[in-house]
């Protein structure tokens, strides 16, 4: 069956801030590939599959040269939409994907789900410090953070160099199964 979810997140962001999401999103997943509930799956906007983490070790069918533990999943990123004005910005990302119901293949008692029993989902930005910037830094630029749904909230990013706060996150992003 294919199924839809919805992710939408928002942030509020200084004036000395200089944000922008990135494309990466971790998912978790109940993966009937490798029949594991609960899965860590990579997805990247573009990609035409997600890769499931669902162990530290080759999978059977998997040859040396795969990735250790990770394998392809039919779940990618369908929609990544980015809306905002000097204060905020929002992102709202679709993931689309195949599912079939599934007993857990390392824990009887769990049955895979369309939505899973506690879905997570971490979401990857960079930004930057302006005011570190204009002060001639050159390592203005704090690299690539994530935020993520199982955190205490608020969340809030200050500049690694000058301790301005750059970005806030007042609320846990959104995961809704979408028809």
């Amino acid at each position: 069956m294919l199924s839809h979810v919805e992710i939408t997140a928002r942030v509020e962001v200084a004036e000395a801030a200089h944000f922008g999401w990135s494309s990466q999103v971790e998912f978790s997943h109940d993966c009937f590939v490798c029949r594991r509930t609960g899965r860590t799956v990579r997805l990247r906007h573009g990609a035409t599959h997600g890769v499931c983490h669902s162990s530290r070790q080759p999978l059977e069918w998997q040859d040396e040269q795969a990735e250790t533990g990770g394998h392809p999943a039919p779940i990618r990123i369908t929609g990544f939409d980015i809306a905002g004005d000097k204060t905020s910005t929002t992102l709202r990302c679709r993931l689309s994907f195949w599912w079939s119901p599934f007993t857990d293949s390392e824990r009887p008692g769990a049955q895979g789900g369309e939505l899973g029993a506690g879905p997570w989902v971490r979401l990857f930005y960079r930004v930057g410090c302006h005011a570190c910037r204009d002060a001639g830094e050159d390592q203005w630029f704090n690299g690539e953070q994530s935020l993520q749904t199982n955190t205490v909230l608020p969340v809030v990013r200050p500049c690694q160099k000058c301790g301005t706060d750059l970005v806030t996150m007042v609320g846990a992003p959104g995961i809704t199964l979408v028809g």
